[in-house]
């Protein structure tokens, strides 16, 4: 077994080990979406492990952002499974950041548990919806909306730079994802509260939402101008397909301690992958 760092050279023989672990549409099935996720060692790397045969039979991604290696797309054939090669792909990402993960299953919460890692708070989602709307029902709020917003279109940085995600500057500052095909604003960034919500209905959003980490002092603020946690709201976590009361439940943790002022942004790991899974 031979573990090592891919490249885009390499996509013959990870697309079809992608195809068979993921999901039909899953973005790692299409070569323009993995070279933006880990073409770049700016951003993110993917580590394989590769057998006699030269197939792909172990994965391990790492997105990077705020001095971390986000490990993400974690896969083991299962007969390469209690062998040491899991370690070793970690040691490659570990290589470049300290890790960190969010958004574990039940076996990668165990894998992580085994590994001494430690477990945050799980990060939280506020939302609010147009206040003209606040009566509607679900089917009324997430819905395809047509919203004009190709002036304010930005591809300025790498995680607006995602393929398919319709990333936007505001006038304010804030950046957001528009996905007018559920009605909503996805909150990348907040620069002032009251003017990106004065925009957002104006330019005929029926929701925002905002995911950050438990200590983000931001989620203050968005309390006392009514935003709130999303399993108060009508609006799923879920929206690729749309899951109607599948709430926000992702963990966050690191192998070693955070600083006590480290806040989770939208663009680390793949929790903010939204917009690319079609």
């Amino acid at each position: 077994m031979t573990t090592r760092e891919a490249t885009i050279e390499d996509w013959e023989i990870l697309q079809p080990f992608f195809k068979i672990i993921y999901r039909e549409n899953h973005p790692l099935h299409n070569k323009e979406f993995w070279e933006w996720q880990f073409g770049d060692k700016k951003f993110g790397r993917s580590f394989i492990c590769i057998n006699e045969l030269g197939t792909v039979v172990g994965h391990v991604g790492a997105n990077f952002g705020g001095g971390l290696a986000w490990i993400i797309n974690v896969y083991l054939n299962e007969e390469c499974r209690g062998k040491g090669i899991l370690g070793r792909l970690y040691e490659l990402a570990r290589n470049y950041f300290p890790l960190a993960a969010t958004a574990a299953n039940a076996a990668g919460l165990g894998l992580y548990k085994n590994m001494r890692w430690i477990r945050y708070y799980d990060l939280v989602r506020y939302v609010k919806i147009n206040p003209n709307f606040q009566e509607s029902t679900f089917d009324e709020i997430c819905k395809e909306i047509d919203v004009d917003v190709d002036q304010f279109m930005k591809k300025d940085t790498h995680y607006f730079c995602q393929p398919s995600l319709k990333g936007i500057l505001l006038n304010d500052g804030s950046r957001a994802v528009s996905q007018e095909n559920v009605g909503g604003l996805r909150v990348v960034d907040i620069q002032n509260i009251e003017e990106l919500e004065k925009q957002a209905w104006e330019l005929g959003y029926l929701w925002m939402d905002y995911i950050s980490s438990w200590n983000d002092l931001k989620t203050k603020d968005l309390e006392k101008s009514g935003w709130v946690l999303d399993y108060k709201s009508i609006i799923p976590w879920r929206l690729n397909p749309i899951e109607e009361n599948y709430f926000c439940d992702i963990t966050f943790l690191s192998e070693k301690p955070l600083d006590n002022e480290f806040v989770v942004h939208r663009s680390y790991s793949d929790h903010g992958r939204i917009g690319s899974l079609k």
